[in-house]
């Protein structure tokens, strides 16, 4: 699209429909007036440079999706999250658990997305409704791979009724910001770790254990930190690195 002596002047690479035709009609009305000798370019308009960038979008977005009258407690766990240096589709899962949209089993019932007969009972214990609160916190399962962890920490709290109170009481458990860091890593790689073993139940029939899951969170864990994702954290948590080496001279066990 060019603008030739006051005229605009376009290049299509077919001729067109007939309905077409009036929307292209309203377009030389739109353009009529209007003049400029400059080559075409995108502009995004949420950035003052004109130029697209992630962060601009989530602020969009977080405020089209998050509720204006969630608590501003919630909130500000919503802005933590995606600070902990844990990998970005694993803090974008966690994201959408907080919001309640991943896949349980009670969520695809209230889309009619399962059959009339299937089962919305916790995949582990099936003694309650697969939601995400007791998927991940309160199934028998996932507490017991809380506890192993709070007893790495040393930390001692009941476990709150939803996921918000949780990330409080864990990764807010300590002064020291480096080990914040490192316990909101614990948390998102304990999640993660939880709904793969869920799947794993659900779609090739593999039962993994709570001493298993710990491992493979551990595991996720320490390749974040010697990754490279927050490298100031390897050497500044000395509290959570005291707690693992106590753990590797017991053989590794909890």
């Amino acid at each position: 699209m060019v603008q030739m002596g006051g005229r605009w002047g376009f290049s299509w690479r077919r001729d067109f429909f007939e309905w077409e035709t009036n929307l292209f009609n309203y377009l030389l009305e739109d353009l009529e007036g209007f003049s400029t000798y400059q080559e075409d370019r995108w502009i995004w308009k949420l950035e003052e440079q004109g130029v697209f960038s992630v962060k601009s979008m989530y602020a969009k977005l977080e405020g089209l999706i998050i509720n204006d009258n969630r608590p501003e407690e919630e909130n500000k766990v919503f802005r933590q999250i995606w600070k902990s240096g844990a990998s970005s589709k694993v803090v974008a899962f966690s994201w959408k658990l907080l919001l309640d949209r991943i896949s349980t089993r009670i969520n695809l019932h209230k889309r009619n997305v399962l059959p009339m007969v299937s089962a919305i009972t916790c995949v582990w214990c099936a003694m309650e409704i697969e939601s995400s609160n007791h998927l991940f916190l309160h199934c028998s399962l996932a507490s017991n791979i809380w506890l192993k962890f709070m007893w790495w920490f040393n930390f001692n709290f009941i476990t709150p009724p939803n996921l918000f109170g949780h990330w409080k009481c864990l990764v807010r458990g300590s002064m020291n910001k480096e080990i914040r860091k490192g316990l909101s890593l614990i948390w998102h790689a304990a999640i993660w770790k939880i709904w793969q073993a869920r799947n794993d139940r659900i779609f090739i029939n593999t039962t993994k254990g709570v001493k298993e899951i710990v491992e493979e969170v551990k595991i996720i864990y320490w390749r974040w930190i010697l990754g490279g994702q927050i490298r100031r954290l390897a050497y500044t948590t000395n509290g959570i690195r005291t707690r693992w080496n106590a753990c590797c001279a017991k053989g590794g066990q909890f």
